[in-house]
């Protein structure tokens, strides 16, 4: 009779430690899939909200390129051509803009507008309304039927164009932010579900497996044997988590195609390369790169294809720069390569090597060969100093302009008489 109940009661012990363990196991794994999503919703979010800040100057820019391409006598490039890179980026913007504000990112991805976000684009700031007049001015410009209302509108553009990147700097910022502030929730979830459950093992040991051990001296080995499975599960517990804070960290720093570090890092990794030259004088330069016609080959081939070109071209960079230098996805097609402890023409030369090799290289892609070139800016301080990162970026930004302008494939140095006014 002893035998039967001690039976019953290792067995009711028993069941209540699975149990838990169970239970804490649905627990672990229900706030590690919380803190997957929430990585990835913050990383798309303000890949996003960075895309969008970058195309409000695209469609100034374009907006100007077509206004002075269209009444003036040097047509190297169609106006057509211009006009229909405008539209594409008036279409893109103001889908990022519809997506951010409704909070529907894409398909099956939808997060609400926090109080603030809300008030960035609805409220005082309405910054919904500016995106869509300002876009609203840049289609009338691009079907205006004469030169005074597109001077007019390429004005208005002009005038908004600044302010407007400044509100969308903040919500960009705001949206960081808030993705910092989840993760750091997720964190702490994490720690707590930990700590419970180290407790709660720790209770396991104290009112159920030791007083079994006390009362039935044959199960003696088996208790122990029940202990270090317990040590087991607590170690991979453990290990578990640590990976997947690591995942997260991960996820929230690099470009989740290419794997190439994202923007969050490019700036603040520049911003230390600024100082470092400030006190002790050490070069580095930055090379922004554009893939030329990029959206043809989305057009011509899908999106499938355009995604295959955007990692072999990272890919050919990684394996054309020094273990010191760093390169980037800045956002779209869009790169940026920031050269560690380099002289102004040695930067321009492994520049010019990575383009060429660009240029060269066969994108075998579904049995069909793509050719794919790109244009870049080069800034290096020997050239001109900037103190600041937008600065910079601006610089690298203006000459990846020239680049453009000048007929593509080609890499131009930030000394144009036109940059001396950035600062």
């Amino acid at each position: 009779m002893q035998a039967q109940e001690l039976k019953a009661s290792f067995t009711k012990r028993y069941v209540i430690a699975i149990s838990l363990i169970a239970f804490l196991s649905t627990g672990a794994f229900y706030f590690l899939h919380l803190g997957l999503q929430t990585s990835d919703s913050t990383a798309l979010i303000v890949n996003m909200s960075g895309k969008q800040r970058m195309l409000s100057q695209r469609v100034a820019s374009l907006s100007q390129q077509y206004y002075f391409h269209i009444y003036s006598d040097n047509k190297h490039i169609r106006p057509e051509i211009l006009q229909a890179e405008l539209l594409g980026a008036i279409e893109e913007m103001d889908r990022a803009s519809a997506a951010l504000s409704s909070g529907k990112l894409k398909e099956g991805v939808h997060v609400g507008l926090s109080p603030e976000m809300y008030e960035i684009y609805y409220g005082e700031i309405a910054l919904k309304k500016k995106v869509d007049g300002y876009l609203e001015r840049a289609k009338r410009l691009s079907e205006a039927p004469s030169q005074t209302e597109s001077a007019n509108l390429l004005h208005e553009i002009i005038l908004i164009s600044n302010p407007l990147l400044n509100d969308l700097n903040g919500a960009v910022l705001q949206y960081q932010k808030e993705g910092e502030k989840n993760l750091a929730e997720v964190k702490q979830l994490e720690t707590l579900v930990w700590i419970v459950t180290l407790i709660t093992l720790l209770l396991e040991v104290i009112f159920i497996f030791q007083p079994m051990a006390h009362k039935i001296r044959e199960l003696f080995q088996e208790v122990i044997w029940n202990q270090e499975n317990l040590e087991q599960q607590i170690s991979m517990r453990t290990m578990s988590l640590e990976h997947a804070n690591s995942k997260l960290l991960q996820m929230a720093s690099h470009d989740p195609l290419t794997g190439l570090k994202n923007r969050l890092n490019m700036e603040r990794d520049l911003e230390d390369l600024i100082i470092q030259y400030d006190k002790h004088h050490l070069p580095y330069a930055v090379l922004m790169l554009d893939i030329d016609w990029f959206k043809k080959i989305n057009d011509s081939y899908g999106h499938d294809a355009g995604d295959f070109v955007l990692c072999e071209i990272s890919k050919i960079m990684l394996e054309n720069v020094r273990i010191q230098d760093s390169v980037y996805r800045a956002g779209g097609e869009e790169f940026v390569i920031i050269f560690n402890r380099i002289s102004r023409e040695q930067a321009v030369e492994k520049a010019e090597a990575i383009r060429i090799n660009i240029q060269e290289y066969r994108f075998l892609f579904d049995e069909q060969v793509l050719q794919c070139t790109i244009s870049g800016g080069i800034y290096h301080p020997d050239i001109r100093k900037s103190t600041n990162v937008q600065g910079v970026l601006k610089l690298a930004d203006n000459a990846l302009y020239e680049a453009k302008h000048s007929g593509r494939n080609r890499i131009v140095e930030a000394m144009h008489e036109k940059f001396s006014q950035i600062d």
